[in-house]
């Protein structure tokens, strides 16, 4: 005999079940997931998106990476404001303003002419000239000037005649090497305007140094001559253009030169016309050792400043502000490149111009990813030139100071000059400048234009001063090295995997708001982690990839684990039979003990389609399959429902039982209930499947109550959740000979006792049946009490009839069936309707008490 086990001793020895391979197998599937998302995810980080790929490559990988920037991005801003919070504003950089004060101020002072729109640039060269009489290291003049001035030849109050425009050079040149003015740039080339007819060429001369040749082009641009820049013997020669001879000496007088030499212009002096964008461009050029400038952002558009102000000793430096693609600035290009005759070249920044003025560095050098600016100074920097800001506040200060410590009104400064001027000896203001480097800005020339920034919007010049500080400071956030990004990637992915195979092991079923605080806790941590690297150290490290990388790792393998879970789930259900409740399941998954085997009272089913043995063999298999899943679909919803539990099926016929393993007081009631619905689900199909399969279908079944012993039961090889006991055979046998009386439910007496008035039955016959030493009363179930108005008269006449059978008297009980014969065909009334005729010609014994045996019935 097969030796039996417990479901738990199944559980552990089958191979595709046991807790030790479930978990190994959760932990390669883990660590192969892992591996997926750590170098999948990892290479997005070592292969970071170039800024030349921002905008207009649309390949699904960039897309993908840029993507993952943008987390980054915002955590990044994260970051700059903890920084910021951390920090304290410096006074090493001071702002001037032309603001709403100074114009309120203007207008009710004896100085109207300094309320104007736009401010003569002559007043802006008085501002800086007293800045840097009150002391300033130097000026950053940050004004756009790439228009002519509209108050050219209109003088200010007290002021001689003249270009607007010349007064304000005529003042940086008094301040040679202290001042630096700014230009826009864009990426995007724009269309230059038409050249002006100029057959006629002048020559300026040839010189000796850069310097020379930059004066005589600024001073020829400045009354509106092209100029062709050419070299001989590798000295600069200048030719201007003019429109006739005439022309040509007019233009030699104003700009002083005393012998006249013309020629007709050549097309190759086309190739070397040169302008206001080629000028700023030779200023703004810088040595930088290291540097390729092919990685540099290009400046394909300037905006240069008017040539008036295009001075040697007053640099004009890159002041645009480039956005990555949420429209935020994080970082300033010290570098750009351009383009001078042809050759790449490399400008600087008008804050790293102001900063080598400072230091007097000729050359800079590019090392270690940071860019040195003389000995004093050095900052990091990308290599495609960029400084990544480090914010010495978490939110914009008042008054449009930015993150910088101090904005000084432009006001205070003009009743200084006037102080000075009047030579009173003392001054209204004391800004405390000296040494300081002065950002000055018009917020009207500017449009009040703010930009986007990780700490709030900010204006222009107050993303310049920072930068400017960033510089005195050797600050700059330090971004990890790809290949560190990509090994943090890969550790997190891992630890994804190590944190799902420890869940899925402690906790059977987590669920996912446990899954969600485990992610979130893993988040939280890195993030105060990369947060404390940020503050301490200015190093941006990968954050939102990393635990991107983990609580992939983790889904994934928790859905595998949960998975391999449902499957042990899946193997219980099988034990159990496969249809059971879910508060059963429940209980039985946390606690297999339950499923020992155990004595209760059950009320036991059998049924069976008589007649689909046949159609089994006449058909194919796939039609006999079809037809026999869809009708067992049907009846074992209808037992699931009424609270019961699949036993088995075999073949056509379904084995049920109710009471177990839950408990179920209305058990009885609850079988009889399903029986019927189940006929009455049958018999709606009947027509349809007897017409399919061509043959005479009718379900029969059994029913009986009583003591059982149910519980899992079984070998290592297979073990099912079932019941034994008299009542499963007694239920066997009842639908075993339904088909002898025409009958379609049989129960036994137990059944009907239990069912009371709730059921109606008809006697059918008193067995005896099997080993039971008592006969049985078996009756045939026949509607609910619903139907009892509409049954009750002939099921009170069969009983009568029943009545006159087992009292021996045979003529009623024939007179009485045969009138029941006359209604309908009924076989169970035509079977008796033979044993009365029968009784009647051959009498039983005295004895005789109504009981047949099984095989006799």
């Amino acid at each position: 005999m097969a030796e039996q086990h417990t479901l738990a001793s199944v559980v552990s020895t089958n191979p595709l079940q046991s807790a030790g391979l479930r978990f190994v197998r959760k932990f390669g599937v883990a660590f192969f997931w892992a591996a997926v998302f750590g170098l999948g995810l990892g290479a997005a980080v070592f292969f970071r998106v170039e800024r030349s790929q921002f905008a207009g490559d649309t390949r699904w990988h960039v897309q993908a990476r840029l993507l993952l920037e943008r987390l980054e991005w915002a955590t990044f801003d994260w970051r700059s404001r903890e920084l910021g919070d951390a920090s304290t504003r410096s006074d090493a950089v001071v702002m001037v303003s032309v603001d709403d004060e100074t114009i309120a101020n203007a207008r009710e002072s004896d100085h109207p002419e300094w309320a104007m729109r736009p401010w003569p640039r002559e007043l802006t060269g008085r501002v800086v000239g007293q800045l840097l009489d009150e002391g300033a290291a130097l000026v950053v003049v940050d004004q756009p000037f790439r228009d002519v001035s509209p108050r050219t030849c209109v003088p200010c109050k007290g002021e001689r005649t003249g270009s607007d425009d010349e007064r304000l050079a005529a003042e940086l040149e008094l301040h040679e090497g202290k001042v630096v003015l700014t230009w826009a740039f864009s990426n995007e080339r724009t269309r230059r305007g038409d050249r002006p007819l100029t057959p006629v060429m002048l020559r300026l001369g040839d010189f000796d140094t850069a310097r020379e040749a930059y004066g005589m082009v600024r001073e020829a641009l400045s009354r509106k001559a092209p100029v062709t820049f050419l070299t001989s013997e590798g000295r600069p020669v200048l030719w201007a253009g003019a429109a006739s001879e005439a022309k040509a000496k007019e233009l030699a007088a104003a700009l002083g030169l005393k012998v006249v030499t013309t020629r007709p212009r050549v097309p190759q002096d086309d190739e070397r016309d040169v302008g206001e964008v080629w000028l700023a461009q030779r200023l703004s050029e810088v040595e930088v050792v290291g540097v390729d400038p092919a990685q540099l952002v290009k400046a394909r558009t300037i905006e240069a400043p008017v040539a008036p102000l295009l001075l040697w000793g007053a640099p004009p430096g890159a002041a645009s502000l480039p956005v990555d693609p949420d429209e935020r600035v994080r970082a300033l290009p010290l570098l750009v490149a351009g383009e001078i005759d042809g050759r790449p070249a490399v400008l600087a920044s008008a804050p790293l111009l102001a900063v080598m003025r400072l230091v007097a560095a000729p050359v800079l050098e590019y090392r270690g990813g940071r860019l040195h600016v003389g000995e004093r100074f050095d900052v990091p920097m990308d290599p495609d030139g960029f400084l990544s800001l480090r914010w010495d506040a978490s939110e914009p200060g008042r008054g449009g100071r930015g993150t910088v410590k101090r904005t000084v009104p432009a006001w205070r400064v003009l009743q200084n000059a006037e102080d000075d001027l009047a030579g009173r000896g003392l001054r209204h203001s004391d800004n405390d400048l000296t040494g300081r480097v002065v950002v000055f800005s018009d917020e009207r020339a500017m449009g009040g234009a703010l930009v986007q920034t990780p700490i709030g919007a900010l204006g222009h010049s107050a993303v310049l001063a920072q930068a400017i500080v960033d510089l005195l400071h050797s600050n700059g956030i330090v971004r990890a090295p790809p290949e560190h990004d990509f090994w943090l990637t890969v550790a997190f992915a891992f630890m994804g995997a190590v944190l799902a195979v420890v869940w899925s092991t402690l906790a059977r079923n987590p669920g996912w708001l446990a899954w969600v605080v485990t992610i979130a806790g893993v988040a939280s941590l890195h993030a105060l982690a990369a947060r404390q690297v940020f503050v301490a150290e200015q190093r941006w490290v990968a954050m939102a990839t990393p635990v991107l990388a983990c609580a992939l790792t983790f889904l994934a393998a928790q859905g595998y684990a949960r998975t391999l879970e449902r499957g042990f789930r899946d193997f219980v259900g099988r034990a159990l039979g496969g249809a059971v409740r879910a508060d059963v399941f429940a209980r039985v998954e946390r606690d297999l003990a339950l499923m020992r085997p155990e004595r209760r009272v059950l009320t036991v089913y059998f049924s069976d389609i008589e007649g689909f043995t046949a159609v089994a063999q006449d058909r194919e298999p796939a039609e006999v399959v079809k037809v026999l899943q869809a009708y067992l679909n049907e009846m074992t919803r209808v037992v699931i429902d009424s609270g019961g539990h699949v036993d088995k099926y075999l073949g056509d016929g379904l084995m049920a039982f109710w009471g177990a393993p839950v408990d179920l007081d209305d058990q009885v009631l609850a079988a009889c209930e399903a029986a019927l619905e189940m006929q009455a689900r049958f018999e709606a199909r009947r027509p349809e499947l007897e017409s399919q399969l061509g043959r005479s279908l009718v379900l029969r079944a059994g029913i009986e109550s009583g003591p059982t012993v149910v519980g899992e039961m079984g070998t290592v090889h297979r073990v099912n959740y079932t019941v034994m006991g008299e009542p499963v055979a007694t239920a066997f046998r009842l639908e075993a000979i339904a088909k002898r009386y025409g009958s379609r439910v049989l129960v036994a007496q137990p059944v009907v006792d239990a069912a009371g008035e709730a059921f109606l039955f008809r006697r059918v016959d008193r067995l005896r049946l099997g080993r039971l030493a008592e006969p049985l009363e078996v009756y045939e179930l026949v509607g609910r009490a619903a139907d009892r108005e509409r049954l009750a008269p002939r099921l009170a006449r069969h009983e009568a009839a029943m009545t006159a059978w087992f009292e021996r008297r045979f003529s009623d009980a024939l007179e009485a069936f045969k009138a029941l014969a006359a209604d309908g065909e009924d076989p169970l009334v035509d079977r008796y309707v033979a044993r009365c005729e029968r009784c009647l010609k051959t009498p039983p014994p005295e004895s005789w008490s109504g009981v047949y045996d099984e095989g006799e019935a």
